[in-house]
């Protein structure tokens, strides 16, 4: 489990065994809209980053997250 798991996982409040590279808001009832914001807070804030509209706009999963955080240098 990384630590990008663990932040979907409290935002989205399930467990983080449950998230993979393969959940988004497909496959998460969780993952709404709003969520989908307050997640993109919350890994700006943990990773120190900042990101732009077109980055996160339409993520499809966590794996797709963690491939624009290693774009800009971190490891997810």
């Amino acid at each position: 489990m990384t630590r990008l798991n663990v932040l979907v996982a409290e935002v989205l409040d399930v467990a983080p065994t449950n998230v993979t590279d393969d959940d988004g808001p497909a496959t998460l009832p969780e993952w709404t809209s709003l969520r989908h914001l307050e997640l993109v807070v919350t890994i700006e804030e943990a990773y120190g980053i900042s990101f732009a509209f077109e980055e996160v706009r339409a993520v499809p999963n966590v794996g797709a997250l963690r491939e624009v955080l290693a774009a800009k240098g971190v490891a997810a």
